[in-house]
């Protein structure tokens, strides 16, 4: 999960080799802040926080994602039971988890 189409004005990240980044960046659920605005395939570089409030927004935004992703997954578990009685529907979403 991705949290896309985020913009920094400069003094909240530094890039790998130490400077500051201006520009769009995604918060990825297990990499942290990336650079670009958009999660890719192709590699592309991980922002460091640059100080603690933005460490703390990182974290907050990946705390928001894993909560997302929980109440997803107690969704699916749950859905079952709300059904009729009877068989499968084969309710599936195409099984996309979404910006990884």
């Amino acid at each position: 999960m991705v949290r896309t189409e985020l913009y920094t004005e400069g003094g909240e990240f530094n890039l790998p080799d130490g400077t500051n980044y201006i520009g769009a960046y995604h918060v990825h659920i297990t990499q942290g802040a990336m650079v670009g605005g958009f999660h890719k395939v192709a590699q592309h570089d991980k922002l460091t926080p640059a100080n603690r409030t933005a460490e703390l927004k990182i974290q907050s935004i990946i705390l928001d994602l894993v909560r997302s992703r929980q109440g997803r997954r107690s969704n699916m578990n749950t859905s079952p039971s709300r059904g009729s009685s009877g068989g499968s529907s084969g309710g599936s979403s195409g099984g996309s988890s979404g910006g990884y």
